[in-house]
């Protein structure tokens, strides 16, 4: 009888956290997706953004001014737009997808990576006020 109870206890505490467990996968799961699509997000604002100021600020400094802006690109750009004052990045998101774009004063030319990974990119202002955006090494 003493045997009963102790196996009776057992299977209920392992139906227990059973229950709890296929509550609080889905949880766990749906955190970790939020939390990955985040920082998708974040990683491209905070690059397209970057190099766009950087553009702005060598055009202000004039013709022969550079810098150098370290950006960390995540998986799933599809193409990089460079010129026309904009610096745009279309990623596949949702099951579509959306574009990333900053506009600059400068008129901008050049690429940006597409694979993922962190660049080192050259942004330089040409004496014509066109700046010139290119990736120089993956870090």
């Amino acid at each position: 009888m003493h045997n009963s109870r102790i196996a009776q206890a057992a299977i209920e505490y392992v139906i227990l956290v059973g229950v709890i467990l296929v509550f609080l996968i889905p949880v766990i799961h749906y955190s970790l997706n939020e939390a990955n699509i985040s920082l998708k997000i974040s990683q491209l604002d905070n690059s397209v953004r970057r190099v766009a100021k950087a553009a702005d600020a060598v055009l202000a400094v004039g013709g022969g001014a550079a810098e150098i802006v370290t950006i960390t690109l995540p998986y799933g750009i599809e193409s990089s737009t460079v010129g026309s004052n904009r610096v745009a990045l279309k990623v596949s998101m949702f099951g579509s997808f959306s574009d990333v774009v900053y506009t600059t004063k400068a008129n901008v030319a050049g690429n940006l990576p597409v694979s993922p990974g962190t660049y080192r990119i050259v942004v330089r202002a040409l004496t014509n006020n066109t700046v010139i955006i290119t990736p120089i090494s993956q870090l």
